[in-house]
């Protein structure tokens, strides 16, 4: 069930374990962006920033950004994890009962329990969920999850598993030597 109000959700893409190393997803959305709203209201835009804490790390590696907005991340006086305008501005048939706004990218570089907030401060024009009519909305959510180490393969099994190629290895030599005309 959808909420009456809107609501934001940062969702990691990639179901199962993250280990160091790996690249990861986080999308963000906005449900019910337009609850509550006049029937002209329009969304103009959006922008957020993130901050990553916990005893695990990562790198965030950039933004994918909804293509129904343009990408304003990295303008002049932005500077945002992600950011995006859109002209003349969505409507409700536009965006429905949800919108993807924002794909994050990251990379997993120390193992423990990360959390990534997302964050706008509304002193900021650029961020927040940004409307036609009424004043923005603050984007407010947060993922959390485990970061392992990559689990080693035993030497033990290296050694079998290098055992069997070899063996297979002579096997088919002897096998073509036998059978040379």
């Amino acid at each position: 069930m959808l909420p009456t109000e809107p609501t934001f959700l940062a969702v990691q893409q990639t179901s199962g374990v993250t280990h160091i190393g790996d690249h990861f997803d986080i999308e963000v959305l906005a449900l019910a962006p337009l609850a509550n709203a006049s029937p002209d209201e329009l969304v103009l835009g959006f922008g957020f920033n993130t901050q990553l804490g916990g005893t695990g790390a990562a790198q965030f590696l950039g933004s994918s950004i909804n293509p129904l907005f343009n990408d304003i991340s990295t303008q002049d006086g932005v500077n945002l994890a992600a950011a995006g305008l859109a002209f003349p501005g969505l409507s409700a048939n536009d965006v429905g009962s949800f919108i993807s706004l924002a794909v994050l990218h990251f990379q997993a570089i120390a193992a423990g329990n990360l959390n990534i907030a997302i964050t706008s401060d509304l002193h900021d024009l650029n961020q927040g969920l940004i409307f036609l009519n009424q004043g923005s909305l603050a984007i407010n959510t947060s993922v959390g999850f485990n970061i392992i180490t990559a689990v080693p393969l035993p030497p033990s099994l290296l050694l079998f598993v290098s055992g069997l190629v070899v063996g297979f290895g002579g096997i088919r030599k002897r096998a073509a030597y036998l059978h040379r005309p």
